[in-house]
């Protein structure tokens, strides 16, 4: 009996393992997106708005919907108003910027 409870509890232990480890590869995978987004993000702002994003938020879409993540921060001076980025992470490039008219109407032109 003792033996048999032994094995039980083993197979338990190895399979939190490997449930652990899963998660948190998950969970550094997202947060490498996340930072390659922000990195990527501002550095779309700055060239295109001559301004400095600061994040306050995300969100990732699941990938069987989309490669996705919303970001939300405000631009170094204007900390009340919401600025919007949207993020491909597959492709790892900015889809779009929103926010407040005076703000989407200071973009530069393509410098590329």
């Amino acid at each position: 009996m003792r033996k048999k409870l032994l094995i039980w509890l083993s197979i338990f232990l190895v399979i939190a393992i490997v449930i652990g480890g899963y998660r948190y590869k998950h969970n550094l995978e997202r947060k490498e997106m996340v930072a390659t987004a922000t990195i990527l993000s501002q550095e779309y702002i700055k060239k295109y708005y001559d301004r400095e994003f600061i994040l306050k938020s995300y969100e990732i879409i699941h990938p069987s919907i989309s490669s996705t993540i919303f970001l939300d921060g405000y631009i170094r001076g204007h900390e009340d108003i919401t600025i919007s980025v949207t993020y491909d992470y597959r492709n790892k490039e900015v889809r779009g910027v929103g926010g407040p008219g005076w703000f989407i109407d200071s973009k530069k032109a393509d410098t590329d």
